[in-house]
């Protein structure tokens, strides 16, 4: 009996070029083991309630702007993504809303991905000290293989 490598894939956009590379490393694993591809996008958190600790007032965000928001994501995911799909490959999409790298983190142990694809940017130096990144975040906490893909030159 022969087992599959991977039956459950995970992919992550922001949409960039570095993402749109990922896509097609991500579909074409897809399609040579035979997984579920999930697409999966975050936005920023639309919470109306700050941290406890904070001292600030919280931002109140125009639903009308939070439903644009989302609209643009859907369209965008449909367009980049599920509008590229092979027919029959199996596939869900993931919008989701909050930091990026822990909405990823909880939606692939949720759903028992067994491998996430992502761009990474290759910060560099201070950049990278004093930021890190989203794959860096995920990479190192992930329950799962992490595939970063770099953009072509």
């Amino acid at each position: 009996m022969e087992t599959k490598l991977f039956t459950n894939i995970g992919f992550c956009t922001d949409f960039s070029e570095n993402a749109d590379q990922a896509f097609l490393m991500a579909k074409g694993l897809a399609l040579q083991c035979g997984a579920v591809l999930n697409i999966m996008h975050v936005m920023v958190s639309f919470s109306l309630s700050p941290p406890v600790h904070a001292t600030y007032m919280p931002v109140e965000y125009d639903p009308e702007f939070v439903e644009e928001i989302t609209q643009s994501a859907t369209k965008a995911i449909q367009e980049k993504y599920l509008d590229n799909l092979p027919p029959g490959l199996s596939h869900h999409v993931f919008l989701l809303s909050g930091y990026a790298s822990t909405e990823i983190l909880r939606t692939a142990e949720e759903n028992k991905m067994d491998l996430l694809v992502m761009g990474s940017h290759g910060l560099t130096g201070l950049a990278h000290v004093l930021f890190g990144s989203t794959a860096d975040r995920v990479v190192r906490r992930a329950p799962c293989s992490v595939l970063t893909v770099r953009q072509h030159k």
